[in-house]
């Protein structure tokens, strides 16, 4: 009789259904245990399974804490009026994300990889033949994506981790793509840096978000009255008061000088009437 635990078959077939994971501290192999998780042998990092997702790091700080703690909150549904509303006016969502998604290949066969994958709202807008791995911090949006990903039929290969140190191998997509966390990572460089590491020689990278100086688009900012603009931010909108912070904090962000220090050929452009920007740009070879 086997004795091997549910908990170990778990993580075995983790670890065979796509070997891309790595440990984030040491990028060491990573092996079954005895139980629900991976254990990497050469620093002794242990990073458990739960509900079919790798856990890298459940708790973050600084502009990544704030960002998770907004996500796992009531705040995070309140706001998502906006957020439609914004497509709305930009021709419905996914004519709103097709302008960012354009920008990855068209090919039936691909390994993608989406930091910050959120619910995974447009995952079943991709080619069938693609695999996909996603990482994000927040709890509750991953749970979101894996529900919806099983709705659809597709395997998606979900981890909660920053992306200033993605647990994954070098060179092992064929494109990266991010929409709607760059500006207020820990440290966009880095992060920037990792989807060039996990990325192959060539391999597109997409990155897009809100514009930082967005703020300075609104009534309060035109009259000379920012706190206005923070007000509305903070309650209207649903940001709450750290996010807000944060936002203002980040303004000055030159997203463009960024990546142009990572990816010397990239290119931004506006989209969503300007309220957005995509930059597009290619791992070194």
């Amino acid at each position: 009789m086997s004795t091997t635990s549910p908990g170990a078959v778990e993580a075995s077939q983790w670890l065979q259904h796509w070997d891309i994971w790595r440990c984030p501290s040491c990028r060491g192999n990573l092996s079954a245990t005895d139980e629900a998780a991976l254990h990497c042998p050469e620093c002794g990092g242990r990073y458990r399974l739960d509900d079919g997702m790798l856990i890298f790091r459940d708790k973050t700080e600084a502009n990544n804490g704030v960002a998770q703690e907004f996500y796992d909150s009531p705040l995070w549904p309140k706001f998502r009026f906006w957020e439609k509303f914004t497509w709305l006016v930009n021709g419905g969502e996914r004519r709103a994300r097709n302008a960012v998604l354009k920008h990855l290949p068209d090919r039936p066969q691909l390994d993608l990889l989406d930091i910050a994958i959120g619910d995974g709202v447009y995952l079943d807008w991709l080619p069938r033949g693609w695999r996909i791995a996603g990482v994000d911090i927040s709890r509750s949006q991953l749970d979101a994506c894996r529900r919806r990903a099983e709705a659809a039929g597709r395997e998606v290969s979900l981890a909660q981790c920053e992306a200033e140190a993605l647990p994954l191998a070098d060179n092992r997509f064929d494109a990266v793509l991010s929409i709607g966390a760059f500006n207020y990572f820990n440290d966009p460089e880095a992060s920037l840096r990792e989807m060039v590491r996990v990325a192959r020689p060539g391999a597109p990278i997409v990155v897009s978000d809100e514009r930082p100086d967005l703020t300075d688009r609104m009534i309060g900012h035109k009259l000379g009255i920012p706190s206005l603009d923070r007000w509305i931010v903070s309650r209207l909108m649903n940001l709450g008061d750290s996010f807000t912070e944060m936002v203002e904090q980040h303004r000055d962000l030159d997203v463009l000088a960024i990546a142009q220090r990572v990816l010397p050929d990239a290119e931004l452009f506006p989209v969503w009437r300007g309220v957005g920007y995509v930059v597009v740009g290619h791992a070194p070879r």
